[in-house]
């Protein structure tokens, strides 16, 4: 009998892969920008800047949306608010065919931040910490991966434009958004364990869901994560401020070469397909580096942010030493580097996060730590650009990038979530 009971499936992961799927599709838009932006800019000739600016509203937006996202979630729950944000997704992303004048293009897009942020990152942090403490870094990290997966979907968003046309690309990812997604998520999706059980599961172990760690065992400071985090208690709590700065100095560089990495490889002399394979190179290894965050359960959230920060500085190094065409491997030794250091940092912002302010208020908290790091941005790649229109380089913006991430990396460790809840590996060696 007891083997039969530590046999039963542990329904997290469930949670987990259903999270993973639809932030796959929440960011689809966002990571495949670029891909629509080069067929919207050929087909209404409205230039650069103008275009491009629709990613800058995208981003101003759904930064206004994550406070508001993680207080709906508090108290509505994911079944409620996810499949909200994915009808709204969906319509949206239709909506975008049937555009005609560059202000509709503005509305439309930006009106799609409403519903990449009520399914994205902000709503599902608290569902997984609610799920996971042992392995939360683990967990986490696949959420994570969630988000730098959707541009590895860019050759078949290419492949639908090719064949179906701009608007029938977006119409396919509306309805996946609003006919599969949003269904799916309100069935099987569950907040926290109590939901499965009162849903008839009989494959959940809830023990497991602590996976039989006594909860004296998963705190140092009681004091803190006792603490009723209201709004008014966490914008007084100087680690809340910590998490905010680590968070919009990480938007602010990574969105950075996100945005002018294809720019700066052409401008360097690499052709536009070899430029675009890149891209790839480096969402795949952010993908796999977001997974291998699991190490931050064993090594600490500090310690494994500060090893993505190096990755990241290495590849920067490598990206500003390309001057021109002659190093053929120096572009996929950078986006392999930035790209493993990418997806590591990403997935400490929500590990962190939870670790610090578990409890009945963290996806509002989540929510505004969310928009400080779509702040940083938003900030990030318009200063690139402004610096580059100035002087005709982005060698400018390089200093302000190597000031970012340790600027980064030293918050986190300001901000100190060892000193609240150990990782596993740290508890392991106490038992």
């Amino acid at each position: 009998m007891i083997e039969q009971e530590k046999k039963r499936m542990f329904y997290g992961w469930v949670v987990v892969w259903l999270a993973f799927f639809t932030m796959l599709v929440a960011y689809s838009l966002r990571y495949n920008f670029s891909v629509f932006y080069m067929a919207i800019l050929e087909h209404f000739g409205w230039g650069r800047g103008k275009t491009a600016a629709g990613f800058s509203v995208n981003l101003v937006i759904y930064a206004l949306s994550c406070p508001v996202a993680g207080h709906l979630i508090d108290r509505f729950g994911v079944r409620k608010v996810v499949p909200a944000g994915a009808v709204l997704l969906g319509l949206t992303l239709a909506a975008c065919s049937l555009i005609s004048e560059i202000w509709q293009f503005y509305l439309i897009i930006g009106a799609s931040a409403f519903g990449s942020c009520a399914m994205g990152y902000v709503p599902h942090v608290p569902m997984i910490a609610n799920w996971f403490r042992r392995r939360r870094g683990l967990a986490l990290g696949i959420l994570s991966a969630g988000i730098t997966a959707s541009a590895i979907i860019a050759p078949a968003i290419q492949y639908l434009i090719t064949t179906l046309g701009w608007k029938g690309a977006f119409l396919v990812l509306g309805g996946i958004s609003a006919v599969v997604v949003a269904p799916v998520v309100a069935v099987f999706q569950r907040q926290q364990p109590n939901d499965a059980l009162e849903a008839g599961s009989d494959q959940l172990n809830p023990a497991r869901n602590i996976e039989e760690m006594p909860a004296d065992d998963l705190v140092l400071d009681p004091e803190w994560a006792s603490r009723d985090w209201t709004f008014a208690n966490t914008v007084r709590a100087p680690r809340f401020w910590w998490l905010i700065l680590m968070c919009l100095f990480l938007g602010f560089y990574t969105y950075t070469f996100l945005a002018h990495q294809v720019a700066y490889l052409i401008d360097a002399g690499y052709i536009k397909p070899f430029a675009a394979g890149i891209v790839a190179v480096f969402s795949i290894l952010a993908t796999v580096s977001s997974v291998f965050a699991f190490v931050s359960d064993y090594l600490g959230r500090e310690f494994t942010f500060t090893m993505g920060s190096v990755c990241c500085l290495g590849g920067v190094i490598l990206l500003q030493a390309m001057q021109d065409a002659h190093n053929p491997w120096m572009p996929y030794l950078y986006a392999s580097i930035f790209g493993f250091g990418f997806g590591m940092t990403i997935a400490m912002m929500a590990v962190t996060s939870a670790d610090l302010f578990q409890g009945e208020h963290l996806g509002a908290i989540n929510g505004m730590v969310m928009a400080g790091f779509v702040t940083g941005g938003a900030l990030g790649p318009w200063l690139a650009g402004f610096i580059f229109d100035i002087t005709g380089s982005y060698q400018g913006i390089f200093p302000l990038m190597y000031l970012a991430i340790l600027a980064s990396t030293m918050f986190i460790w300001l901000a100190s979530p060892r000193k609240v809840r150990p990782v596993l590996g740290k508890v392991e060696k106490s038992m």
